[in-house]
């Protein structure tokens, strides 16, 4: 440790002090903050590389800024000496929210704040570490007023040969130990900024949905790869399983003799499919694969391989399949030895990411700067969200949307062979393309940890509170145990899915008295004076959250006006509507008009559920929902009153809904990746089918907006066992829609 003797602003003080890197023990930083403090110093400078140093000019300018600024953290950009003498400017890049990863690099030194990293490792509940201590300070300053700067001037120097990391360090297996605390240090940090992703929340995938042409495509997007090619495409062809499968080349219009090597294998084997982007389409790796995943060829699941890269044995795609359909994910990542193009092992040889757990691997992603390989999809998902138009990070890209929501499954032996050459298109990088690659996956976390951030808002965080319930009101446990042991059965109408659901419990719902007199007679269970002493709300916006103790999926919610009201949608229940959906991402917010399935017609109400249990969604996207639907998107609260408000006054003009003070309706909204609130209306012809009711030809069906999304709930036996069929769910359509 060193005390700089320099004046530097308003009389501040620097010690600087050579810690050589990142790794740090809570005792050694302690030890520093507190000779420094014992020195009277207001900042400490650290030196993270052998060689470095700040001469007194860049030490000033960082002091200077980091006083006029209040910065906890303050780094820059430096000079390096080159071999012959002279000096070569090298950039770091700005930090992100996303910039979350431990290996993030600042450069040559770090000017902190001496107070600010006082209150850090003092805080209560400071964990005492052997190696992520300087990661867990820079972590916790980012949080404090001022957090960090960087300079984008070369205020630093590097003296000697530079010692750059491989990037492949932090997933050798020697630096496991590390690798743990470090996941530690950042879980905690997702924590406290309330990011976490509670992993026994996270969706799984239904593996037999849908129809397609195989089980299984591998996927190779190409380009110019002769030398390479024909041993990736052999390698997937000898892979054996107990199903169909293909192999999808996206050659991207290579000019080498690629594709006429493919035209030879696709001829000489028809499970080589071997298609061509349009030139003008400007395709990189991940435009390639989002083509070959959206060809009418490809199958259920997508799994990767590199165009210079093989499988290591023939059952690879056998294994994966069955990890899709045992563990119902949406992802599967293997793991991957790094050969040379001989496919001789090299070091660090396995990669098998075993920093992916099934309890924190969806948190432990955003701290790590890949997944693992092959990697594989669920093709319906990865249609859905879209494969970025990029060269590199399109998988991680995917790894982090997905793992927000659903699943990912692992196999940690290995399956892949990744053969390191001079070609490889991550071979000998330069600085300034290493630096673009970090900024672009720092971004990727940034966008990922604010979608979560606002997932675990303070109302979807209560959701929580909600679902405790479950287990405490002895009404809810039951029904919602009852739940697990519904039977199913599937039928598709018009292209579009619709599952009948025996559920005895919703008969309080499906066959309610509904009518005015009724209403009259029986108190209003969503006021609060008349609710069970179990049933805990949360109160937001005007409306209290309920868990729904009659569910058709776990969970269902009921989300109640706070005043007793009755149940029309004007421009103010709107615009609370696209609140709730839009702060509640992944949950579909629902309107049952008061003739069109609402239990209680006397008490403004809306219920909620998670979109991925109904099948209108991805109806709607295709385009293939068998009644009339409106569909709009709106940026705000207010543009969402308009649409409706315009989408109302035509329906006004319907016969059906002469004289009624609203048009019959039924309305959802959903939050989209996009960040729009997706609403769809279902105009209404009638409350209940002129069959519904009990005896020989009429059924117990009373049509709301989750029936009509695609989940038809039949509380009677009888009628789920022998009456509903594909005709009866299209004439409950066409007498209570208005059938396409």
């Amino acid at each position: 440790m060193v005390e700089n003797e320099i004046l530097l602003p308003q009389g501040r003080k620097v010690t600087t002090v050579y810690v050589g890197g990142r790794l740090m023990s809570s005792e050694e930083l302690r030890d520093i903050l507190a000779s420094a403090s014992a020195d009277g110093a207001d900042y400490v400078l650290l030196l993270l590389k052998a060689g470095g140093s700040v001469p007194e000019k860049g030490l000033r300018r960082m002091a200077e800024v980091a006083v006029s600024d209040g910065g906890m953290f303050v780094y820059s950009d430096f000079r390096e000496v080159t071999p012959d003498g002279g000096r070569v400017v090298r950039r770091t890049i700005d930090r992100q929210p996303g910039s979350v990863r431990d290996d993030f690099d600042f450069g040559v030194a770090a000017l902190v704040s001496v107070a600010g990293a006082m209150k850090v490792v003092s805080r209560e509940g400071a964990p005492s570490l052997k190696w992520g201590a300087f990661y867990d300070l820079w972590l916790r300053l980012s949080l404090l007023e001022g957090g960090i700067i960087r300079i984008p001037e070369p205020l630093g120097l590097l003296s000697g040969e530079s010692q750059a990391e491989s990037q492949f360090n932090y997933v050798d297996p020697r630096n496991r130990g590390v690798q743990v605390e470090m996941e530690q240090v950042f879980t905690s940090f997702l924590s406290e900024i309330g990011a976490l992703t509670d992993s026994s929340r996270l969706l799984n995938i239904d593996p037999d949905r849908g129809n397609f042409p195989v089980e299984a495509s591998v996927i190779i997007p190409v380009r110019n790869r002769r030398n390479t090619i024909a041993d990736a495409v052999g390698s997937a062809l000898a892979q054996v399983a107990p199903f169909p499968f293909n192999v999808i080349v996206a050659d991207n219009n290579s000019t080498d003799g690629t594709t006429e090597i493919l035209e030879r294998l696709a001829a000489a084997d028809s499970r080589v499919v071997h298609i061509v982007p349009p030139a003008s389409d400007d395709l990189g790796i991940g435009g390639c694969w989002d083509y070959a995943v959206n060809d009418s060829r490809c199958g259920r699941f997508a799994v990767q391989l590199d165009s210079d890269d093989m499988y290591k044995s023939p059952d690879v795609l056998q294994r994966i399949v069955e990890v899709f359909r045992k563990e119902r994910c949406a992802m599967v990542i293997g793991s991957y030895e790094l050969t040379d193009i001989d496919g001789c092992p090299i070091p660090p040889g396995l990669i098998d990411h075993r920093e992916w757990t099934d309890g924190n691997g969806a948190n432990n992603a955003l701290r790590i700067n890949g997944l693992g390989a092959p990697r594989a999809f669920y093709v319906p998902l990865l249609r859905r969200i879209g494969v970025p138009n990029v060269s590199y990070g399109e998988d991680y890209a995917l790894g982090l949307r997905i793992s927000r929501d659903y699943r990912i499954g692992r196999i940690y032996d290995s399956l892949y062979l990744c053969r390191r050459w001079e070609g490889n298109s991550d071979a000998n990088l330069s600085p300034e393309k290493i630096n673009a690659n970090n900024t672009y996956k720092d971004w990727l976390r940034s966008i990922e940890l604010n979608a979560r951030l606002l997932r675990n808002s303070r109302l979807c965080r209560s959701l929580r509170t909600l679902d405790s319930q479950i287990e405490q009101w002895g009404l809810a446990r039951e029904n919602y145990s009852a739940l697990r042991s519904v039977r199913e059965k599937s039928f598709e109408i018009g292209g579009m899915e619709f599952r009948v659901q025996h559920n005895p419990a919703r008969a309080v719902s499906t066959c309610a008295d509904v009518s005015s007199a009724a209403v009259k007679e029986r108190p209003c269970f969503l006021c609060a004076a008349n609710r069970p002493a179990d049933q805990v709300g949360i109160s937001d916006d005007g409306f209290t959250m309920l868990l729904n103790p009659f569910p058709i999926f776990t969970p269902h919610y009921t989300i109640a006006s706070d005043t007793h009201r009755p149940q029309l949608i004007d421009g103010d229940g709107v615009r609370s509507m696209w609140r709730m959906a839009w702060g509640n991402p992944g949950l579909t917010v629902f309107y049952n008009g008061p003739h069109c399935g609402a239990s209680a017609p006397d008490h403004f109400h809306f219920q909620a559920v998670e979109s991925c249990r109904l099948p209108i969604h991805a109806a709607v996207e295709k385009g293939c929902v068998p009644f009339l639907t409106y569909t709009f998107r709106a940026d705000t609260a207010d543009e969402a009153a308009r649409e409706l408000g315009s989408v109302a006054a035509e329906l006004s003009a319907f016969p059906e809904n002469a004289g009624e003070p609203e048009p019959r309706m039924n309305i959802l909204a959903r939050r989209v990746d996009s960040g729009e609130v997706e609403f769809t209306v279902i105009p209404r012809r009638a409350h209940r089918p002129s069959f519904y009711g009990d005896g020989e030809g009429k059924v117990r069906v009373s049509p709301a907006s989750i029936d009509l999304s695609g989940v038809i709930v039949a509380p009677v036996e009888d009628d789920f066992e022998n009456k509903i069929d594909a005709a009866v769910i299209r004439r409950i359509i066409e007498e209570t829609c208005y059938a396409r």
